[in-house]
């Protein structure tokens, strides 16, 4: 359920995008996809292509009579069609975190793309009829260019269409945005079809992103032309480099944690059935919970039948397993792809090492034990491709580390001021008794409280484990007060701390007890109306 809300919000701004500028709707979609979902790029272009396809098309209904020039889209579709599937077989040979470093220059160029249309948008443009050969000489590069790009990032090509067509071309900008609809919809169906092989869908997260997006996107290409043209692309040029920003802190930092692949090694030997594959991701909905998704594959031709599954991981003390929710064990269609989650059993902790490691060298040699309907039992070599199982160990660690010196808890409740506009949390330090220390560097705030003015949280604060126990004053204030934040909230009440211990640093974050949770909404609600 949860990601199908999601769906449904970033369709309705993806839809809106691309109904009111004609382009840009996978710049938000694809991050959306990789960072707030938490699919791969591999799994978040092809769910792109979709729903900005069919965004597309419901955009350019509205247009298709009299703002669509049909020689343009017929020349720049064809010359995209080969290019797209170009694109997908260059893509499938990148990195995923090069694919989304590449895909934020994408943006921030079509940012100033649009900042540029934005400043000549008071300018005429004259449009001249052309023949079929000066059409064609301007009108093909564009759209190898436009398909390339769309098969390889799962972007439309908009971006690119519409300077290409007002500039290059001469069109007015309402017809251009029309013609770049029908064309992103061919490009995006194109490069659909290029990424069909082994394709994994969710298809309830893409009916319900895909649905939205097209509800928005007629609605916003109806009322377009009321629209200051110059100030949509202004506004969308802002939310691009935001997205872009963010795109290069989560990718910038993991592409200079990676370190040269070590030589290859005999692989060990394992009853690996021919065809099935496994991977190793943690979604990012399952905020707070200890698990890891055990990613199978089926390669062959026939159904898979997976009645149980454990992980193996030298990491942790005993094996992770999944359980069935039914009990019954789940199917695999040849070509398709499930994801099990599995909870994750006490971490296997040298101390002082990387996080990202159990034995400083970095070597997980993980493998997933898979049992099929006919009773047959079989062992799959589970590469971590994304490190999420790593980051998963190495907050363990940290958290072992913590614990072993202090246990910090946060209280049942708030102590209230008497304007009912500030509260104080109680938060406990209760000393383990051993000779070890830590430092808790920051307390971040929350999406629901942050510190009270003039009143500022304790910061580089050093517990050992001999020391008596204490209490960590934090005076708050509600952090916002529009109507979604109680209705949103997953990690309001869930304090982060920025620690070091033992070896390991990192981030912990407080759990909550209900009655805690209970208190902090009450006293936001009542904070809010005062």
């Amino acid at each position: 359920m949860d990601m199908v809300l999601i769906g449904l919000a970033a369709g309705l701004v993806v839809g809106t995008v691309v109904g009111l500028v004609g382009a840009g709707g996978a710049i938000i979609a694809v991050p959306a996809l990789v960072y707030v979902v938490g699919l791969s790029p591999e799994e978040a272009v092809p769910t792109s292509l979709i729903v900005v396809g069919l965004a597309s098309i419901a955009g350019a209904i509205p247009r298709l009579r009299s703002e669509v020039s049909w020689p343009l889209v017929l020349i720049i579709g064809l010359a995209g069609v080969p290019a797209s599937w170009a694109g997908a077989a260059v893509g499938s040979l990148l990195d995923p975190d090069w694919l989304m470093l590449l895909f934020a220059a994408i943006m921030i160029v079509a940012g100033l793309r649009m900042l540029s249309r934005s400043a000549s948008s008071g300018r005429p443009t004259t449009h001249r009829e052309r023949s079929w050969s000066a059409l064609a000489l301007r009108g093909i590069p564009t759209g190898l260019a436009v398909g390339f790009l769309t098969g390889l990032l799962g972007v439309g090509g908009g971006f690119l269409i519409i300077p290409a067509l007002t500039l290059l071309l001469g069109l007015p900008i309402s017809r251009a945005v029309g013609t770049s609809l029908v064309i992103i919809s061919i490009n995006s169906a194109s490069g659909f079809a290029a990424h069909l092989e082994g394709l994994s869908i969710d298809w309830a997260l893409t009916a319900s992103f895909a649905a939205a997006a097209m509800a928005a996107s007629l609605t916003a290409a109806r009322t377009a032309h009321r629209l200051d043209d110059a100030v949509v692309s202004r506004v969308f040029a802002v939310m691009i480099f935001a997205v872009a920003l963010a795109v290069l802190l989560q990718t910038v930092p993991a592409l200079l944690r990676q370190e040269p692949a070590p030589p290859p090694e005999a692989p060990a030997p394992q009853a690996q059935p021919s065809g099935i594959s496994a991977s190793l991701t943690v979604s990012r909905l399952s905020i707070g919970e200890r698990s890891v998704n055990l990613v199978i594959s089926n390669g062959t031709e026939t159904d898979l039948e997976i009645t149980a599954a454990a992980l193996d991981s030298p990491w942790y003390t005993a094996p992770a397993p999944w359980v069935p929710a039914d009990g019954d064990g789940t199917t695999v269609r040849p070509g398709g792809r499930v994801a099990l989650p599995a909870g994750l059993p006490a971490a296997v902790c040298p101390g002082g090492a990387d996080p990202s490691r159990a034995d400083g060298s970095g070597d997980n040699a993980a493998s997933v034990r898979l049992t099929l309907g006919d009773g047959s039992t079989h062992t799959v070599a589970a590469p971590d491709p994304y490190a999420s199982l790593a980051g998963v160990h190495g907050q363990d660690c940290l958290q072992q580390s913590m614990d072993e010196v202090a246990v910090i808890a946060l209280p049942a409740g708030l102590r209230i001021s008497e304007d009912g506009r500030s509260a104080v949390i109680s938060v406990a330090v209760t000393p383990a008794g051993g000779q070890g220390a830590l430092t808790v560097d920051t307390i971040g705030t929350t999406t629901l409280i942050t510190e009270a003015p003039g009143k500022p949280w304790p910061r580089q604060v050093e517990i050992s484990g001999s020391d008596a126990p204490s209490v960590l004053e934090l005076h708050i204030v509600p952090m916002r007060c529009d109507v979604h934040a109680l209705a949103e909230d997953k990690v309001g009440t869930r304090l982060p701390l920025e620690i070091h211990a033992g070896g390991y640093r990192g981030q912990v974050r407080l759990e909550p007890p209900r009655e805690f949770t209970a208190a902090v909404y009450e006293f936001v609600r009542s904070a809010c109306t005062q």
